[in-house]
């Protein structure tokens, strides 16, 4: 896969649309390239929220202020893109265990036994890295956190519930991820409930 793929607007990732372009720039403007990455980062993990939800494109994540993993991984490989920042999405298979402080018991027990995380990678100096920015502060683990290093592969799945990397694709593989949580997301009341639930917790 050429450069110009991770550069390339997607059905998911609008990097082409207004309003991804002008957030872009107003985050990066006058940054060098690693610093423009971490302004991206903190954005996406701090002002969009997590939860658990359909799959959105880039623009609807923007607009509504929060996404679950593989949404909010698409508003960050837009922002990134319309800044000239190459950058794809990284599948991983996790033990769903992961997700268990944040569900009340019932709806957790509706998800299979594993899930597909998806988070952002960039490129830096000829190298791809993972930059998670899926759990906002108020939702991570203090053992679980983890800050933008241009040297480290940053994922925010901790090592004993990470099962597998999948691989890395220009564009959201929608009906991979979807696939484990399709019955769930497709149903409004388990959304309402969950996000209730998260309105309601402080991880720590």
């Amino acid at each position: 896969m050429t450069e110009a793929a991770y550069l390339a607007p997607t059905k998911y990732a609008q990097s082409d649309h207004p309003e991804i372009i002008m957030y872009a720039r107003k985050l990066t403007s006058g940054l060098s390239k690693v610093d423009a990455i971490k302004s991206i980062y903190l954005f996406v993990r701090d002002y969009i929220k997590w939860t658990i939800e359909n799959v959105k494109t880039s623009i609807d994540v923007l607009k509504s202020g929060k996404g679950i993993c593989f949404n909010k991984a698409s508003l960050q490989i837009a922002l990134l893109r319309a800044a000239g920042i190459p950058a794809r999405y990284r599948l991983e298979e996790a033990d769903t265990k992961v997700l268990k402080p944040y569900l009340p018991p019932d709806i957790y027990g509706l998800f299979p036994k594993t899930i597909i995380h998806v988070l952002a990678e960039v490129q830096v100096d000829g190298k791809w890295l993972g930059c998670d920015a899926t759990l906002d502060p108020l939702l991570s683990h203090i053992s679980w956190r983890r800050e933008w290093n241009e040297y480290l592969d940053l994922s925010c799945i901790p090592s004993m519930f990470k099962i597998r990397i999948i691989g890395s694709y220009p564009d959201l593989p929608v009906n991979m991820v979807l696939s484990p949580i399709k019955e769930i997301v497709e149903r409004q009341d388990l959304l309402s409930r969950i996000d209730e639930h998260l309105s309601l917790i402080h991880i720590s």
